[in-house]
């Protein structure tokens, strides 16, 4: 150790003088050079006339700049032949201590570093590339020009699409207008607002050998480099709409092939209860009174099948026309008075003054009001209340019911809505309906282009929330879970 740290130290005090004999600079080395020319020429041209000695001079000078500067940037040259970033980089010596040199040796390690990361983002790329073709859901990514990038294999099954899609108008790829559409708008959006949130459809047919049924979410992804793109994922629900069209088939001819017996055995009930010879027979009487009561639930539960199914097939058409709010409200409460009255609860009303009417279809609208409103009572306690408001805002109307009843578990709000289900099966001893009473509320308020929402807290009450817009409208009800 101590004779190694001697030598440097002999190295480092000897530098400045090997410097002067030996510079270490391309500069240095010039300037040293031109000097030893200079110096030699002054003693030629005192034995040789100056017109034999510049050119001389002038040939020295080249010399001496092709051997300190054209010589030794052939290290960057051979580094420019081979692309600075293949292979054969590695290959290249480079020779000398020069400032070129080395530049040629940092630009060396440079190239391998950079043809490293490129080979990482190239197998990253693949991987990515391998994942997007093997996603079970369709997946189709868009520019900010409505034209598509790529296709997943999923897709081009659905669509019998195999040639390539790139730079393809996304109208000719899926061949669906309103997903076209919707894409437009969002690109003409983009561009004023950043915080542009996913849409859905959630109906969507694709032609290809096989219809299909799909739900589409478009969501926009933003770079800080480059132009946003779309993202469109579709849900394949084929089979879940084959599924729901057979159970509306089965309901609808179920229900219609019920209707007439149980018509026939209510009616005959209701002629046996009137026979004299049975009048003062008690047992009789009570066995029939169960028949006719039972007779007239199975009806009622029918009725609100075809009802359902009629919703959801759309046979069931809207007459939409003016509704007075103060007349339809007035009418459902004094149909629900009688029960509220015998239940001991409070009904009341708060509409806006400023607010006449509603488009939507009254037959409708009043069933949605006179089961909201009947089950409000029905889970109610005594000495409770049931508050129907109406408001407005710019571009809907707001309907509130509100009720201080028993209120729904947090497990059970989310089904609230579904066709069948009940909260709690011992309600049956309150009355109890069919469940589904909120599945008619649900597709009714759909069919106007509204929505509907609830907050409960158990013990505390319930709120149902309904928004219809203001200009008349009519849509798909949404038969599914959404995302």
């Amino acid at each position: 150790m101590s004779s190694n740290s001697h030598l440097a130290n002999v190295k480092a005090n000897l530098r400045p003088l090997i410097s002067v004999f030996y510079p270490s600079t391309v500069k240095q080395r010039i300037f040293l050079g031109i000097a030893i020319g200079i110096f030699f020429c002054l003693l030629i041209v005192q034995f040789l006339p100056i017109f034999f000695v510049l050119p001389i001079f002038l040939i020295y000078c080249y010399f001496i700049l092709y051997v300190l500067v054209d010589k030794p940037t052939q290290s960057l040259l051979q580094l420019t032949r081979h692309g600075g970033f293949d292979v054969g980089v590695d290959k290249v010596t480079i020779v000398g201590h020069d400032e070129f040199s080395r530049i040629a040796r940092a630009v060396q390690d440079m190239a391998k570093r950079m043809r490293g990361s490129i080979l990482e983002a190239r197998e990253q790329t693949s991987r990515l590339d391998e994942i997007f073709a093997a996603i079970g859901e369709g997946v189709v990514i868009v520019n900010y020009q409505g034209k598509v990038l790529k296709i997943n294999n999923t897709v081009r099954r659905w669509l019998g699409w195999y040639t390539d899609v790139a730079d393809r108008d996304i109208l000719e790829v899926l061949r669906s207008v309103e997903l076209s559409e919707l894409i437009k708008k969002m690109i003409q959006n983009v561009s004023h607002d950043h915080a542009i949130q996913p849409q859905i459809i959630e109906s969507l047919h694709l032609d290809g050998p096989e219809i299909r049924r799909v739900r589409a979410k478009i969501v926009v992804l933003h770079s800080e480099q480059q132009n946003p793109v779309l993202m469109i994922f579709l849900f394949d629900l084929t089979d879940i709409h084959k599924g729901e069209e057979i159970r509306r088939e089965f309901f609808a001819n179920v229900s219609h092939e019920l209707k007439t017996p149980i018509s026939a055995i209510r009616g005959y009930a209701e002629i046996i209860q009137d026979m004299p010879a049975l009048k003062n027979i008690d047992m009789a009487q009570n066995f029939l009174t169960v028949i006719v009561r039972k007779s007239e639930y199975l009806t009622k539960l029918i009725d609100e099948m075809l009802i359902v199914t009629g919703l959801e097939s759309g046979s069931l058409t809207l007459v939409i026309k003016p509704y007075q709010v103060h007349e339809g409200i007035r009418r459902v409460v004094e149909n629900i008075l009688p029960k509220a009255k015998q239940a001991g609860v409070e009904i009341q009303s708060d509409v806006d003054p400023e607010i006449e009417e509603i488009y939507v279809d009254a037959q409708r609208f009043d069933s949605v009001l006179v089961n909201l409103v009947d089950n409000a009572v029905k889970y109610n306690r005594p000495g409770g209340i049931v508050k129907i408001s109406v408001r407005k805002n710019d571009t809907h109307h707001i309907i509130f019911l509100e009720d201080t009843g028993i209120g729904i578990p947090n497990n059970s709000r989310l089904r609230a809505f579904e066709r069948f289900y009940r909260v709690d099966k011992s309600h049956n001893r309150l009355g109890g309906g069919s469940g589904l009473g909120l599945a008619i509320v649900k597709h009714i308020v759909q069919a106007h282009g509204g929505t509907i929402t609830l907050r409960s807290e158990v013990g505390v009450g319930s709120v149902f929330t309904i928004m219809l817009p203001k200009e008349p409208s009519k849509k798909k009800i949404d038969l599914l879970t959404p995302f």
